[in-house]
Parts: C-alpha cells; sequence; structure tokens
C-alpha cells in the first residue's frame, strides 16, 4: 500500500532532522585530526567529517520509505555517539574513525585515478590542431560556391602498406566525404551524423509546411475573413448611428507569414546542396589526383619488378566475403567455409 506520508514535507520531522545534521557537524569538529587528513589531503583542504556528514544528508534528503528513513536516523544517532567518544584521541573510537578516514581518502583517490585514466583513454571527437583541411572555399563572399584541394596527393610513405589506395568519393543524406583510412575517424563520425541529423530535420520541416501547415493556414484565413466580414457589417452600423470605430490592423494573413517561412527554408536547403556539390566536386579532383599517383606508382614498381608490358591495376578498399557452408554441401568441394571468395556473379537470360 503507498504511502501518504512524505517526512520532508513534516515539520517535526525536519526539526530533528536539522538538529542532527548540527550536532553531527558540531561534534565532527572537535575530532582531532592529522595534518595529512586535512590540510595535505590529496582530496583538498577540507575536513573530510564534515563532508561525510554532508554527502551523507544530500544522499538521503530524498527518502520516502519509513524503513529507510527510520535506519537513516538510527545511523546518524549511532555517529553522534563515535564521535562524542572519538574526541579524546586516546580512545579506541578515534583510532578507528582515522582508520575510516584513511580508507576513505583511498577509495576516493583511486576512483578519481581511474576516471582521469579512462577520460584520457577515451578516443576523442574533437578536431586536431594543425592540422590542414583537404579543401577550402576559393570563391568570393555572395558568389556561388567553389572549392578546390588545399594540397598535392598524400606521400607513399604514409600509407603504412607501402602501397597507396586511392580514396573513394562517399556520401550520407547528401553530405559528401572521403574514405580515406579503415577503421573511420570519430571525428568524422561525429561531423557527418551532426550534418546529416540537421539537414533531415529541416527536410522534415519543409515537407511539415507544405503537406499539413499551409492547409491549416488557410483553415485560419478563411476564419479570419469570416470574422472581418462580421465587423465590416458591425462598423457600418455603428456608422449608421453616429458612432465610430477602428478598424483592425491588417498583419498578414497565416498562409502568406507560413509561405515566406517555407520559402526561407528551402532557400537555406537549396544554398546547402549547392555548398555540398562544390565539396564533392572538390573531393573528386581529390580522388582522381590520387588515382593518378597511384597508377604512375603502380607503373613504376612493375618497371622494377621487370613487368612493363602488364597494365597496373588500381588497389581499392574492399571487404573480404567469407564463403558459409550451405546445406547440401559436400566436404571438399570448392568454396568451403572461411575461404574467401569474390563476389558472385549472377548471368541474365
Amino acid at each position: 500500500m503507498p504511502s501518504f506520508f512524505v517526512p520532508a514535507r513534516s515539520s517535526r520531522h525536519r526539526t530533528a532532522c536539522f538538529a542532527l545534521y548540527r550536532s553531527l557537524l558540531r561534534q565532527g569538529l572537535r575530532v582531532p585530526l592529522p595534518d595529512d587528513l586535512i590540510t595535505n589531503s590529496p582530496l583538498g583542504p577540507a575536513n573530510p567529517i564534515r563532508t561525510l556528514i554532508r554527502n551523507g544528508f544530500r544522499r538521503n534528503k530524498r527518502d520516502t520509505s519509513h524503513r529507510l528513513v527510520i535506519s537513516a536516523l538510527k545511523n546518524g544517532y549511532r555517529f553522534l555517539t563515535l564521535l562524542s567518544r572519538a574526541a579524546d584521541a586516546s580512545t579506541p573510537e578515534h583510532a578507528s574513525v582515522l582508520t575510516f578516514l584513511r580508507e576513505n581518502q583511498a577509495r576516493v583517490v583511486a576512483v578519481k585515478a581511474k576516471r582521469e585514466a579512462e577520460a584520457a583513454s577515451r578516443i576523442s571527437t574533437a578536431p586536431i590542431e594543425g592540422r590542414t583541411p583537404l579543401i577550402k572555399k576559393i570563391s568570393a563572399e555572395g558568389e556561388p560556391p567553389v572549392y578546390a584541394p588545399t594540397g598535392p596527393p598524400r606521400p607513399l610513405s604514409s600509407f603504412r602498406s607501402g602501397v597507396r589506395k586511392p580514396p573513394t568519393l562517399a556520401a550520407t543524406m547528401g553530405v559528401p566525404f572521403l574514405r580515406l583510412k579503415k577503421p573511420q575517424p570519430r571525428f568524422l563520425e561525429r561531423v557527418l551524423r551532426q550534418k546529416s541529423q540537421r539537414r533531415w530535420r529541416r527536410i522534415e520541416k519543409i515537407m511539415e509546411m507544405m503537406w499539413e501547415g499551409l492547409e491549416e493556414a488557410g483553415v485560419e484565413d478563411a476564419w479570419d475573413r469570416m470574422m472581418e466580414r462580421l465587423l465590416a457589417e458591425k462598423r457600418r452600423a455603428e456608422r449608421k448611428k453616429g458612432l465610430e470605430s477602428k478598424g483592425a490592423a491588417d498583419e498578414g494573413s497565416y498562409k502568406q507569414t507560413l509561405q515566406e517561412a517555407l520559402t526561407y527554408s528551402m532557400d537555406v536547403t537549396e544554398r546547402e546542396r549547392q555548398d555540398l556539390v562544390a565539396r564533392a566536386k572538390a573531393m573528386w579532383q581529390i580522388v582522381l589526383a590520387e588515382q593518378e599517383m597511384a597508377l604512375l606508382e603502380e607503373r613504376e614498381r612493375l618497371v622494377r619488378e621487370g613487368r612493363e608490358g602488364e597494365e597496373p591495376q588500381l588497389r581499392v578498399w574492399k571487404r573480404p566475403v567469407y564463403a558459409r557452408n550451405r546445406k547440401g554441401r559436400k566436404q571438399g568441394d570448392e568454396g568451403t567455409s572461411g575461404e574467401l571468395r569474390g563476389p558472385k556473379t549472377v548471368q541474365q537470360t
């Protein structure tokens, strides 16, 4: 059965808790502590007993269960007795308090060190400082966007395998990008995801305004025209009686306002599309330059190996396709499980 008693809203409960809180703080400051737990502590110059008391009350302030509230109050009074006895440095309670504080300090330091190590090892998606972008905008402000590569193809020494693999031009939601290496950098994934989501939200809003917003705006305009006719008849009647009335100011129709918003959104989307197309053209120039350099290097390799008559081929990014066992396949047949094979070709009749 649910409880309708909220301890935090009871004045008697709040008075008892505040009294216990002040007593614990007052008694905790009377416990003598060494310098390695206060001034020279790696957690900062603060009384660890006061910090533990404050954290405990903050942790339990939202409890509404009678069982949890009663247990927390009993523990509070028990620790009040412990701190009262620990005020004397010669008592065993004082030694137990110091032991607990040192163990808690070591635990907190270990947790902080673990978090810092995880944060340092976490792959960052922030842009790398000092890196030159692949393309840059060369058109002036107000002109159609034009981009150009910022430099020549990458040196052969940048490829670990010693063989150049030209990048591949790809796109997601109309956002072009180059596949330069595997695995794909986290920074590139984040940028593509944010741009794609932003572009898709704008397109969804345009479709919503076109299919639903314009229809609803037309209904609102029809209602306004009907109200205007009624007001006009009322003004004519007042003029006949010699009364003057002020007409409503023309603020534009709902459909006109929505049409302006739709035109603006479509204009922004079109400018973005032109910018993406210009970027894709510059990236394609990079792909062509890399392919030309790869063919030249492959031709030089064939000459060094004495195979001048062979046609140089480009190295492309391909994922291996592993054959799987199928029902009815006999052992020893060609294409067993785990064997690498190329893509399957289908002949059309």
